[in-house]
Order: C-alpha cells, then structure tokens, then sequence
C-alpha cells in the first residue's frame, strides 16, 4: 500500500508538472506565433480606434461649443462632409482649423523674435490656417461636381436617344447601361441614385437633386419628374439636350484655349533659355577673347 501510494503520489507530482510548468518551456509552433502576434497586433490596434472614436465622439462634440462651432455652421460642415462621403465629424473639421490657427500663432511668434517685419508678414498664415481645412472641401465639392458635370451630356444624350425610340424605358436600366462608361465621380452619384431608386424614382431624382445642386442636374430632375406624371415634355427634353450639347462645347473650348495657353508659356520658357544660354556662350567668347589680347 505505501509503494502504491508512493507511485500515485509520483504520478500527480507529474501530471501537475506536465500540466503547470512544462507549457512554459514548451517551444512555440511558427504558425501559434504568427496567430499570437496578429492577436495582439489587433487588440493594440482596436484599443487605439477605441480611444480616437471616444475623443471624436464625446470629447470634441462635449466641447464643440468651445470650439466655436454655431449650429448653422455644423449644418454647413455636415453637408460638406456628407457631398464627399467623408468618415469625419464637424467636429473635427473646427479642430483642424484651430490647430492650423495655433500652430500660425507659433511660428509667428517665432518669427518676430528673429525679424519683427517677417513676424507681422507670417501673422497671415492665422487668416490661412482658419481658412485652409473648408477651402480645401469646397475645393474637392468643385472638382466633383466639375468631373460629374464634363460627363453629364454624353449620359443624357444615351437617355434622351433612349427615349425617343421609346416611351416605356425604366431609368434604372438606362443608367446601369452608361456605369461602365462613366469617370469615378460621375459613378459615384449613379450607383447612389441606383440605390435609392429602390424607394421609387421621384425619390431618387430629388435625392440626386439635394446631392448635386448644379443647375443642369436640376432642370434634368424636373424634366424628369414631370415625365413620370405622365406629361409629354419631349420638347424641354431637346432643349436641355441643345443646352448640354452647347456646354460641352464650350468646355471643349476651354480646354483647348488653356492647352495653347500651356504651349505658348512652354515656347516662351523655352526661348528665354535659349536666349540666356546664348548670352552666357557670347559672354564667355568675349572674356575670352579680351584674356587672349590682353
């Protein structure tokens, strides 16, 4: 009996250090590593999104009165942001411009104790700073509606000649038709209206209207909305065509004039280089040339 208690005894000091210990010195697999490290690369990176998404949520918007930010001009930013699809807040719109505004202030400051008139110069990047964050959305909103805007008359003369072969045409049809054709941003705007054409297409047409307010997405909306009551508006229908057919040439002008503009500053750099490479080469010969009589 005490053999047997011996070995029993024996066998659970092994168990328990096979159980306990051992895993501590048992060497890892390559892929546990790879699954450990992954593991804990995204617990890092989720507690980092935990902590930005607490300061953008509650911080900013608990002091966003602070900041300075009205309710009109939330509603300003908010419509900013969501014309480009941004994953941002209002919030931290105003936090950019008040960083951008501090950040001025220093190097202003800066700059004074080294020059008093470069100090007042660099008091501009304040006016800059406050103005850069919005500029540069507005600047974006313009670039889009530009690109939606140069591709718009080639998607209404599909649907207009659509049309006027037949009367029984679903729009939706019509657009999934010119998506592979369209640029990005005109792609964009479709592939919403697709979505939103689910709810009906008046809805989808207003909706389109609210997104883009452009004065040609416009009057195609109501032309649009006029024809699901049942109207026969074919004649404001080759209006808006001749308007967009004028605008695209129009733009076309344009861009050739600014084509030529380019050309010519591009003739003109290349003839001052000629002229200063030659002025250098007959300056150099007439060194020369008094070196050698000298």
């Amino acid at each position: 009996m005490v053999i047997l208690s011996k070995l029993c005894a024996l066998a659970a000091v092994i168990y328990l250090v096979f159980t306990l210990i051992y895993p501590l010195f048992k060497p890892m697999t390559r892929k546990r590593k790879e699954h450990s490290r992954d593991f804990i690369k995204r617990k890092r990176d989720q507690k980092k999104a935990e902590k930005y998404l607490y300061f953008k949520d509650i911080v900013l918007r608990r002091f966003s009165n602070k900041l300075l930010l009205s309710d009109i001009k939330r509603n300003e930013y908010s419509f900013l942001i969501k014309r480009l699809d941004l994953r941002i807040t209002p919030e931290e719109i105003r936090l950019k411009q008040v960083l951008y505004v501090l950040g001025a202030i220093g190097i202003s400051m800066i700059a004074m104790n080294i020059n008093t008139l470069i100090g007042y110069a660099c008091l501009i990047f304040i006016v800059l700073g406050w103005i850069y964050p919005v500029d540069e959305l507005e600047k974006m909103i313009e670039k889009k509606n530009n690109n939606i805007l140069a591709d718009f008359p080639s998607f209404y003369n599909m649907l207009y000649y659509q049309y006027s072969r037949s009367i029984n045409i679903y729009l939706a049809d019509v657009v999934k038709d010119y998506l592979p054709n369209a640029n990005e941003d005109m792609a964009a705007e479709l592939e919403v209206f697709l979505d939103n054409i689910e709810y009906g297409e008046e809805y989808a047409l207003k909706q389109l209207k609210k997104r883009v307010p452009l004065r040609h997405i416009i009057k195609f909306c109501d032309i649009m909305e006029t024809r699901l009551r049942g109207y026969d508006n074919i004649s404001q229908m080759t209006y808006l065509k001749n308007e967009l057919y004028d605008l695209r040439v129009m733009s076309l002008e344009d861009e050739l004039n600014k084509r030529e503009q380019k050309n010519s500053r591009m003739q003109l750099i290349l003839i001052v280089v000629l002229a200063l490479y030659i002025a250098i080469y007959y300056y150099f010969m007439f060194v020369d040339a008094i070196k050698m009589f000298s």
